[in-house]
């Protein structure tokens, strides 16, 4: 996991897998969602920000429709499967873990 953005806390979120770098999809992506994956980076607390903010990614979107209700590790959440989405870069997650 990693944020690209303007400071080490907040950004785009991004996961790596299939050897790259890929994006993750806005669509039930909650508040819950987002400390989960502040906290799995180490960050406390998190606020899902508006992509605009961040600017949208390039390349592959890897997860959509991410859900970690009730899960205590990002690793656990489900999602559609990887690679498998029906986005468009604008609407990438953008993360504020301050």
């Amino acid at each position: 996991l990693r944020l690209v953005g303007d400071t080490s806390n907040r950004g785009r979120l991004e996961v790596f897998r299939f050897g790259q770098w890929g994006t993750v999809c806005d669509d039930g992506f909650s508040n819950a969602d987002a400390a989960l994956f502040c906290r799995a980076m180490e960050n406390p607390y998190a606020n899902a920000e508006a992509i605009e903010e961040f600017g949208g990614g390039s390349g592959l979107i890897l997860l959509d429709n991410v859900d970690c209700d009730g899960q205590q590790d990002a690793k656990s959440c489900r999602h559609q499967g990887w690679g498998v989405h029906n986005c468009g870069h604008h609407e990438d997650v953008g993360l504020d873990c301050r």
